[in-house]
């Protein structure tokens, strides 16, 4: 896949997230007027915090499974492809539930060590117990979608994973607004069981229409097994220590108010906003084609997918974190401010959001080169990164929680972020033997100096919406729509203007998308 098949082929599974985060936003809104920034509400977002702690796991499981399972279609042989799916299958779902058996049995005591301030109260301790086991049933569905989707990106077919996240918020959704009064979390904590398990079902069709069906096999002696947990292993060390910073800082929150691990946990999901549409969709059209490439040893070809994909990244993302950072009071207000989310909450929720925005560039970044590693097959540079990232992370927390508090965690993370992107760019181009970071690096600057201008534009813009309307919400939304409508406007004309290499190919590429 060349860099116009990239941008093409990402153009559906984007919109696909795009429906998907708008439905997470109201799902998100939902929240936080039935519950609030409480402790219930910090029971809940914890204890998904394990779960998606462990799904690092699936991850890894995924990452590897996809370059193996290609050089599988590439031989040709049917039977033996479906025979290493159907095995993976039964090895991975086997360790999964024991893992989750065994996390059921001691997760009192995993509470206890984690999120020890909610063990003082008997009431909120048992409640925690309680949604812990529920969620952690998950698991399972996690594993089984891991290898489907895997074996759909491998074929290249990416709208069905990509719909993932549309349809379980269809499930939230619906909880949320009819039984939420009846139910509780508690029953929250059911449906997002329920979540965990459409996500893997809505693969279900494709995955057969392919010719997959489900076979018994359990041989742990397979050679391919073997070289793909090997493999597995770094990959599940460098995703869990990247899941575990955020796990890291939910715990650090548990110690300054009730709430505080709400408040921060919503300011990462605005934070991500643009990031999970655009990095995560370019990078689940790239890895297929950089695994391909890496295969054939198409260096020229592999570079300059790269290059696209890095490219496509920053042209995005850095206006996106500047007007996060300038919008985020407006953003706040309509997202999450009704019902039990206090003004308070909001205050500390759009101060939190600020110091995560340098972060949403670097886990742009860092996703594609990730891939890139992982597509050479090289699983421990990205590990060693990351475990860099932790222990920066934790020191930091440590010296600046007591000045900032919650915000504090949030720079933390933006700063050991922006460290381990950077050291990884410097990797992977000393392991291609160069991949033109002088230009990367003079495009970046470019693009910077663009987001700027738009982002003074677009502050006073802000400005003059929040003097001249008195509703709150309703100065919010006009202020938003109107900062970017004129927002981009600028931004593209100074990108034209300053000629940032790459930027009339994609109006090119979006043009002919939407012209067919």
């Amino acid at each position: 896949m060349t860099g116009k098949k990239v941008i093409k082929g990402s153009a559906v599974v984007m919109l696909l997230i795009i429906v998907g985060k708008i439905l997470a936003l109201i799902r998100d809104a939902l929240i936080a007027a039935k519950f609030g920034a409480t402790y219930i509400t910090d029971i809940y977002n914890f204890a998904l915090g394990i779960v998606y702690l462990l799904t690092t796991v699936s991850y890894g499981l995924t990452t590897t499974f996809i370059p193996l399972h290609w050089e599988h279609i590439q031989k040709g042989n049917k039977k033996e492809r479906y025979n290493f799916v159907n095995n993976i299958i039964n090895i991975s779902s086997l360790f999964t539930v024991i893992i989750t058996v065994l996390l059921i049995l001691f997760s009192k005591q995993i509470i206890y060590v984690f999120a020890h301030e909610f063990t003082y109260n008997n009431l909120i301790f048992s409640q925690f117990v309680e949604i812990v086991r529920i969620l952690l049933l998950s698991l399972i569905f996690v594993t089984l979608q891991s290898v489907v989707t895997g074996v759909l990106q491998a074929h290249k077919n990416f709208y069905e994973p990509a719909a993932m996240a549309l349809m379980s918020n269809l499930v939230y959704i619906i909880y949320l607004v009819f039984l939420t009064s009846k139910y509780g979390m508690k029953g929250f904590a059911v449906a997002t069981v329920i979540a965990f398990f459409i996500q893997f079902a809505v693969n279900v069709p494709k995955y057969r229409k392919l010719g997959y069906g489900y076979k018994f096999i359990l041989n742990f002696k397979d050679k391919y097994v073997t070289q793909m947990f090997r493999m597995m292993i770094p990959v599940i060390i460098s995703t869990s220590l990247i899941q575990l910073n955020v796990f890291v800082n939910r715990s650090f929150a548990t110690n300054i108010y009730f709430g505080a691990v709400t408040v921060l946990d919503y300011a990462n999901k605005v934070n991500t906003l643009a990031y999970e549409v655009f990095a995560i969709g370019i990078a689940m059209i790239v890895y297929p084609t950089l695994s391909e490439l890496a295969v054939k040893n198409n260096i020229l070809k592999y570079k300059k997918a790269l290059v696209t994909a890095i490219t496509s990244i920053m042209i995005i993302m850095v206006p996106a974190a500047v007007a996060i950072g300038i919008l985020r009071y407006p953003l706040i207000d309509i997202i999450f401010k009704r019902g039990a989310f206090t003004l308070q909450a909001a205050n500390l929720t759009s101060s939190a959001l600020l110091f995560y925005c340098p972060a949403m560039v670097a886990y742009g970044l860092r996703d594609i080169l990730n891939k890139a590693f992982y597509s050479i097959k090289d699983v421990k540079t990205p590990m060693i990164n990351s475990f860099i990232g932790i222990v920066l992370n934790i020191i930091i927390n440590f010296f600046i929680i007591k000045y900032m508090k919650v915000s504090g965690l949030a720079l933390a993370t933006s700063v050991s972020a922006i460290v381990t992107t950077l050291l990884m760019l410097w990797n992977l181009n000393k392991k291609l033997q160069g991949i033109e970071l002088g230009r990367i690096f003079f495009g970046f600057f470019k693009i910077v100096l663009s987001s700027i201008i738009m982002g003074i534009a677009i502050y006073i813009i802000n400005d003059i919406c929040k003097n001249v309307i008195s509703s709150i919400m309703v100065g919010s939304l006009t202020s938003i729509v109107v900062c970017f409508i004129f927002g981009s406007t600028i931004y593209f004309m100074c990108l034209y203007f300053f000629k940032v290499e790459g930027f009339r190919y994609l109006v090119d590429e979006f043009k002919m998308k939407i012209l067919k």
